[in-house]
């Protein structure tokens, strides 16, 4: 957890936040970071414990969902694991292809957050783990866009309507969950069980595929008149306090 202002509610007459683009995808990676570090730094513990191996990494998962208020943030989220577990194990044949590995080695965290090349660099070198293990998470965040709170279990969603029973039966998954202010966890799950009934029940691709499509200015033509009801009843709630 940590105290940020990347989305907040300065106004607090207003139903609406604000919200700091450039600053909330920072204190996004910055938080998985946190997470992620956190959950290798709990697994290696256990992992001594019972005489496994120490390192985690995203080879230990079959697919990695994250908290994607679009889509490029999961292709960010993605690549940024993929960065951290270069710098666990910086020699590991995945990373064989990683140019000018040594500036990344010596490069401070803060420096990190910004630097695009990293940024770049890990999305490219991880593009076929991603299209392995993400990808077929995607079809809520594609279809629908921000979904806040939800949009990881959207992502869950997504990959079981996606991934035949048989296939994700066993099949380990990380999670990462966050929330601007912020607070943000990561955790892993192994699908048990068959998930045909799950499936059959969300039928979630043939529901996003039948939504209707309106134009952005539909969308604007309803916040303003949601906008003009709230600020009228605030209006006869005054008055009627008045009144009284």
């Amino acid at each position: 957890m940590a105290n940020t202002y990347d989305f907040y509610k300065p106004q607090l007459s207003s139903e609406y936040p604000e919200v700091d683009g450039p600053v909330s995808v920072v204190t996004y990676i910055a938080a998985l970071d946190a997470a992620y570090s956190t959950f290798k730094d709990k697994y290696a513990r256990y992992a001594k414990r019972v005489g496994e191996k120490v390192d985690f990494s995203l080879e230990n998962v079959d697919y990695a969902i994250f908290h994607s208020p679009y889509g490029k943030q999961a292709i960010k989220g993605h690549a940024r694991m993929f960065f951290n577990d270069f710098l666990s194990a910086p020699s590991a044949s995945c990373f064989a292809q990683i140019p000018n590995t040594e500036a990344f080695l010596k490069m401070t965290h803060s420096d990190s957050l910004l630097d695009k090349n990293v940024e770049k660099t890990f999305i490219n070198a991880g593009k076929s783990s991603f299209a392995e293990k993400v990808d077929p998470a995607m079809a809520c965040s594609r279809r629908l866009g921000n979904m806040y709170t939800a949009s990881l279990y959207g992502c869950l969603a997504s990959l079981l309507s996606n991934v035949e029973p048989t296939t994700i039966k066993d099949k380990r998954l990380s999670l990462f969950a966050f929330g601007s202010g912020c607070a943000a966890s990561f955790f892993t799950a192994v699908v048990k069980g068959n998930t045909t009934e799950i499936r059959e029940k969300l039928d979630l691709l043939n529901r996003l595929a039948q939504m209707k499509v309106v134009p952005p200015q539909d969308f604007v033509h309803a916040l303003h008149v949601r906008l003009f009801s709230s600020c009228l009843q605030c209006y006869l709630l005054t008055v009627a306090s008045l009144a009284s």
